[in-house]
């Protein structure tokens, strides 16, 4: 049997969740000759242990290099990347850390734009002079690009695959970074990467009715009486929403940001991440994904300055449906059946679901009623006096062909939408989609593509929740669901539904879980079957907090100076740059490994690095028999705890997510809090 080196993944005795530090060479240490970055550096060995001489977990599925294999009978391995929301080194270390995933070093690519480099193009405060994100394939300012692993190490698989779970946008201050870097990698392996909308990238559909695709002068800007779901702070169900200014274009996108879609600062941090491109031009370098501050319009030399205008000029350029970045994300469903050793795609218009053989990817959660027998699958778009408007989907497959059909529609409708109103003026007086809201809005743009909007929200005019796979969870204030999860009569009807639809695995995002994935494990018929609800939105993993249960063990000395590492707001307002930049390091990943000849998961695990430097790494979740696996994702009693940053006495049901030899990593979430601690 081949050792697969490079992918690192073992078969470990025990236990089923391993805690480790570190060993790895810095996060941007290159190679002098392979150019490539440390996590991932063939001559950078790990120690301890990090490095393993058992075989790899995966290896039994790859064949030897002397044998025959072609790459439809070699299995498919699938990695899940969620939530990144514009933070460009949460993502940068993801990839480094991945097993599938790599950096190569490229040389920046400024096209046209290069010209301002040698005072050939004259300024202009427009997307003329400089790239406001538009989207421009000779465009390409950074010094690296995304590579499958498994396309420079000959290891026997070329069938890896990408799923990410959307919400590319918003808080990390690298938007265009973090979408030009998929986008990148989605052209040069068209059918290996794979997009799902998240309600973050819903949203931004709004732009080109709540703001137009021309100009900046208020009399160009539509007519806008405020969004529907402003109602609810402070104001009676029926009243009129809070009226925004028919200000500049710059005023209406900080109210939108800040209002509307949950951002508060991403106006200035997309100022700043045009200001680093900036100075990338003018001096032939990379520009480098940050969240820090940029001091340039200090600068008295005009080209460094970022107007307000510029800004909201890039949120209008990139979100265009026609040439904006927004517009080039591949608006495609992927539905992927496993059979006869054969992969067959069959890719239609609609991301809102994928299904890749036994697995489900989505950004929220199923949102269907167990009570209701037989289970349905809501179709909320469709009106009333139509087939299937009240009933919904008997069938998964019915449900996803009904998504891919809503999705493909209003994505073409939202295009169409930019061609009509391209080069014209947009001044429209018939109001925007968001004052009203609803699926049948009556609004120009409401009536094209409204419907797909309102999917993407949490609540409907009504005040009623959405019934909605994007903002649907599995978690409900800080922990699993209780009516999905609380008693066995509704966790046996949630795995004879999965049975049933041939699912196995559910992977989503959506609602940060701390610092690593939150996994649920469904009860089943037999002990020698599982399916497992995989929540991976670490968004928030710089606010976990450690503490010390009844029977746990002290990590006081460990973890006091670390209780807000990775990425999160606190990492930002309470620490200060410098040294959360320096603790950032919390990351996690799940790898699914599927057959190509029984169409069913082979193995599934979770490896990464938690909020307090710990390196950890699953054995086979799907293995049978593992004591281990049977304690995951499980509750495992309520427990009294002191909350370090407050000094309150908390309590609270805490549910296994690690197991390790002789303790058991547990956790208890509240809102977006999550406590971690260590039992014995």
């Amino acid at each position: 049997m081949m050792m697969i080196r490079r992918l690192r993944f073992s078969r470990l005795p025990s236990p089923s969740f391993l805690f480790r530090h570190n060993c790895r060479p810095p996060l941007w240490q290159k190679h002098p000759r392979s150019g490539r970055y440390g996590c991932n550096s063939h001559t950078q060995p790990f120690s301890g242990l990090s490095m393993y001489s058992t075989p790899c977990a995966f290896s039994s599925l790859y064949k030897n290099d002397d044998e025959d294999t072609s790459s439809s009978q070699r299995p498919t391995s699938i990695t899940f990347l969620t939530d990144v929301e514009g933070d460009g080194e949460y993502f940068d270390r993801f990839v480094c850390h991945s097993k599938l995933l790599d950096f190569r070093t490229v040389t920046p690519s400024f096209g046209r734009y290069g010209k301002r480099r040698f005072g050939k193009c004259e300024y202009k405060c427009d997307g003329e002079s400089w790239n406001l994100g538009r989207h421009d394939e000779e465009y390409f300012p950074y010094d690296k690009e995304i590579i499958f692993l498994d396309d420079v190490d000959d290891i026997g698989n070329y069938n890896s695959m990408l799923v990410y779970g959307g919400d590319i946008w918003d808080k990390g201050g690298s938007d265009l970074y973090v979408l030009r870097q998929l986008l990148s990698l989605r052209r040069r392996y068209p059918h290996r990467v794979h997009f799902l909308m998240g309600n973050r990238d819903i949203n931004k559909m709004r732009i080109v009715d709540e703001l137009g695709v021309c100009g900046s002068e208020a009399q160009s800007l539509p007519h806008h009486e405020g969004a529907y779901w402003l109602r609810h702070v402070g104001l009676p169900v029926n009243s009129k929403p809070s009226v925004v200014s028919n200000g500049s274009a710059a005023e209406r996108v900080k109210w939108m940001l800040k209002m509307t879609m949950g951002s508060v600062n991403a106006f200035e941090l997309r100022r700043n991440e045009l200001i680093r491109e900036r100075i990338s031009i003018l001096n032939g370098i990379a520009v480098i994904p940050s969240r820090q501050p940029v001091n340039a319009n200090d600068d008295d030399s005009i080209p460094m300055k970022v107007t307000d205008d510029e800004v909201a000029q890039s949120y209008i350029h990139s979100c265009c449906p026609l040439s904006g970045v927004m517009s080039q994300l591949p608006l495609q469903y992927a539905y992927m059946t496993l059979s006869s050793a054969l992969l067959v795609q069959d890719l239609t218009h609609a991301k809102l679901v994928i299904k890749i053989g036994p697995v489900l990817f989505l950004h929220g959660a199923l949102p269907i009623v167990l009570d209701d027998q037989p289970v349905r699958f809501p179709t909320p778009w469709i009106h009333p006096n139509k087939e299937y408007s009240q009933s919904g989907c008997e069938s998964l497959t019915e449900w996803i062909a009904a998504l891919d059909d809503f999705a493909s529609t209003q994505v073409e409708a939202w295009k169409e939408y930019g061609r009509c109103t391209d080069g014209k003026s947009s001044g429209s007086t018939d109001g925007v989609w968001a004052t009203e809201g609803g699926y049948f809005n009556r609004s120009r743009a409401g009536k094209m593509f409204g419907a797909l909007i309102q999917y993407g929200m949490g609540t409907l005019p009504d005040c009623t929740k959405t019934q909605s796979c994007v903002y649907n969870s599995w978690m409900h204030d800080g922990l699993p669901r209780g009516d999905m999860f609380d008693n066995d009569d509704s966790m046996r009807k949630l795995y004879d539904l999965l049975e049933q639809e041939g699912i196995q695995i559910i992977l989503s995002g959506h609602q940060p879980v701390g610092d690593a994935p939150w996994p649920i494990q469904i009860s089943t018929k037999t002990e020698e079957a599982k399916a497992w609800i995989l929540p991976c939105d670490t968004s928030f993993s710089g606010d976990t907090r450690w503490t010390v249960l009844q029977g746990g063990e002290s990590l006081t000395t460990q973890i006091e100076n670390k209780a807000s590492c990775g990425r999160g707001e606190v990492a930002f307002s309470s620490l200060g740059y410098e040294k959360a930049h320096e603790l950032r390091f919390a990351s996690s990943e799940p790898v699914v490994l599927l057959c190509p000849i029984t169409n069913s998961v082979n193995s599934l695990i979770i490896h990464g690095r938690l909020s307090d430097g710990s390196h950890y790494e699953t054995n086979n979740m799907i293995t049978t028999g593992d004591e281990g696996n049977l304690r995951l994702g499980r509750k495992i009693g309520h427990f009294e705890f002191k909350d370090n940053e407050s000094g309150d006495t908390k309590g609270g049901m805490f549910w296994i997510k690690g197991v390790l030899e002789g303790k058991i990593l547990v956790s208890y979430g509240k809102g977006y809090n999550v406590w971690n601690s260590f039992v014995t």
